[in-house]
C-alpha cells in the first residue's frame, strides 16, 4: 500500500489540476469530494489504477459516502469488473439502511449484476428500486431489458409498455419493446415495427429486424425485411452487412432483387425494421436528466 500511494503522489507531478486537488484533499480532512475529483482526474488522464487506488482508500475511509461508493463500483465497471462492483455497491446498501430508499442505487446495483451475467439478481434489484420509486421509467426499461435477456419475453414486453407509459419519448424503452416484440411471435412483428419506425430512418429499421429475425433462424422473413430497408437506400452500410451475414446463414446469394420505390400509400405492406442502431438497449439515466432531453 505504501508503494502505491508513493506511485500516485510521484504521478502527479508537474500536473496543476493533481496538486490543486491534493491540498484540497489535505486541507478538507472529512470531505470525500475532492478525494473523488482526484480519482476521476486520474481516470479521465488515463491513469486507471490510479483512478481505483484512490477510490479504494476512499471508501475505507468514508465507509458512509454514497458519492466514493458510486465512483468506485464505475470505476470498477470501465475496468471490466461489474462482479466486484456489485459487490461494492451491495456491502454499501446492506451496512448503511438509509440508502436502501435510494432507487438509483438499486438501478445502479442491477446494472453491475446484468454486466456479471447474474440476471436474477439484477432483476430483484430493479424491483427493489420499482418498489420505491414507481414512477421511473428508466427502471422499467433496464427490468425490461433484464426480462428479455431471460428469455421471458411476454413479461418484458410488458414492463416495457410501462416505461413508456411513464417516458413516450423514450427511444431506448421503444426499441427494447420493439425487440421484444419481434421475438415474442409472427403477430407482433408488425406491432413491433411500428416502434422501430419510431426511432430511426426506414432503411435501418428494416434491417434491424431483419436481424432479429435472424436470431430465430427466420431467413426468409429476413431476407423480405432487407429487400425493404435496400428498397429504401441500395447503399445502407447496415443493411448490406446484415445481407451479407444473412447469405452465410441461409446459404443463398449476398443480393436482393431491385424493385420499385416505395411511396408512402404503400408503406404499411412494405414498411418493417428493427433496433439498436440508434440507441443503446440499457440507459443508466433517464434521458431527460442525462441528455437535457438517455440505470
Amino acid at each position: 500500500m505504501r508503494r502505491q500511494v508513493l506511485n500516485a503522489i510521484e504521478a502527479g507531478e508537474g500536473d496543476p489540476v493533481v496538486s490543486r486537488l491534493r491540498r484540497r484533499v489535505a486541507a478538507e480532512a472529512d470531505n470525500p469530494e475532492p478525494r473523488v475529483e482526484l480519482a476521476a482526474h486520474f481516470g479521465k488522464t488515463g491513469q486507471p489504477e490510479l483512478e481505483l487506488e484512490h477510490l479504494r482508500l476512499a471508501v475505507e475511509r468514508f465507509p458512509g459516502s454514497r458519492e466514493v461508493h458510486m465512483g468506485l463500483a464505475n470505476a470498477l465497471r470501465k475496468a471490466a469488473e461489474p462482479a466486484q462492483a456489485a459487490e461494492i455497491l451491495g456491502r454499501y446498501l446492506r451496512a448503511n439502511p438509509a440508502a436502501t430508499a435510494d432507487p438509483e442505487l438499486w438501478n445502479r446495483l442491477g446494472v453491475c449484476y446484468d454486466e456479471a451475467g447474474d440476471w436474477k439478481s439484477g432483476e430483484q434489484a430493479f424491483r427493489s428500486g420499482l418498489g420505491i420509486a414507481p414512477h421511473l421509467d428508466y427502471l422499467y426499461n433496464n427490468l425490461g431489458y433484464n426480462l428479455l435477456e431471460q428469455g421471458r419475453t411476454s413479461e418484458a414486453v410488458a414492463i416495457l409498455k410501462q416505461a413508456l407509459q411513464h417516458n413516450p419519448r423514450s427511444e431506448t424503452a421503444r426499441n427494447n419493446l420493439g425487440l421484444a416484440l419481434a421475438r415474442s411471435n409472427g403477430s407482433t412483428v408488425g406491432e413491433a415495427l411500428q416502434h422501430f419506425e419510431n426511432t430511426t430512418d426506414a432503411a435501418t429499421a428494416h434491417s434491424n429486424l431483419a436481424a432479429v429475425l435472424m436470431e430465430q433462424q427466420r431467413y426468409d422473413e429476413s431476407r423480405r425485411q432487407l429487400q425493404a430497408a435496400l428498397d429504401y437506400n441500395r447503399s445502407s452500410a447496415v443493411a448490406l452487412a446484415n445481407l451479407a451475414l444473412l447469405a452465410e446463414l441461409d446459404g443463398r446469394p449476398a443480393t436482393v432483387p431491385s424493385s420499385p420505390g416505395v411511396t408512402r400509400r404503400r408503406w404499411p405492406v412494405v414498411l418493417l425494421k428493427k433496433i439498436f442502431a440508434p440507441a443503446s438497449p440499457r440507459t443508466e439515466r433517464p434521458a431527460e436528466a442525462a441528455q437535457g432531453d438517455k440505470p
